[in-house]
């Protein structure tokens, strides 16, 4: 690994702990015990290594659900355990987008183009195997279903996450929503997917809710 490649996998830690706003470049000097004037050298701003940690963070999190997907039977499954991570994570997420917005709204608005594109390409993708595999019925194989699952998961980007209570109120839900979502576009055999997926993912999400 290369001194940048190190530079950014501990920026993206520290600014989605601390946030981007807290974490100055003499902090990310003194934790990797080098100049601040290295840094500076390598990436010219703080914004430019904002723009490439979180990129690396936003890459992480497709190889861990990539990961995952490859151990699932099917892509209906794959589809639903990468929604879970996304929902779950959201909070986590969503305090850094606020920062985002407010102090490096360039930065913010290249990561979402790039990540929207993206995102609404694996659920189409995930959706036409399903059906083509018999799982969902035709009506799943529209834009608006890629735009309500997308959706879900952006609009909780946009929630005052105010304690943790709040953020497991949320979550919990929004991945109730989902499930609900998919199972109206099921057949019988989707609906067994779904089903044992809702047990084996998401039942300590959905039913941890405190009301």
């Amino acid at each position: 690994m290369t001194q940048k490649e190190i530079i950014v996998r501990e920026a993206a830690k520290m600014f989605m702990s601390e946030g981007v706003k807290s974490v100055r470049m003499d902090d990310i000097a003194h934790e990797l015990s080098i100049s601040k004037r290295t840094i500076y050298e390598l990436f010219g701003d703080k914004e430019a290594l904002i723009y490439e940690a979180l990129c690396h963070f936003v890459e992480e999190g497709h190889t861990r659900r990539s990961q995952i997907c490859s151990e699932v039977d099917n892509e209906l499954e794959a589809m639903l355990v990468s929604l879970r991570d996304m929902i779950v994570r959201a909070p986590e997420v969503a305090r850094v987008r606020r920062n985002l917005e407010r102090f490096y709204p360039n930065v913010n608005r290249r990561l979402e183009e790039s990540g929207m594109m993206r995102s609404k390409s694996e659920l189409r993708e995930w959706l036409a195997a399903s059906i083509e595999r018999g799982y969902l019925t035709p009506t799943a194989n529209s834009d608006l279903v890629v735009d309500v699952l997308h959706n879900c998961v952006q609009g909780m980007l946009v929630v005052e996450y105010s304690d943790d209570t709040r953020s497991a109120n949320v979550v919990s839900r929004v991945a109730c929503s989902v499930i609900i979502f998919i199972r109206g576009l099921c057949t019988p055999e989707g609906l067994e997917v779904v089903d044992r997926c809702f047990s084996t993912y998401y039942s300590n999400i959905c039913l941890g809710e405190t009301l």
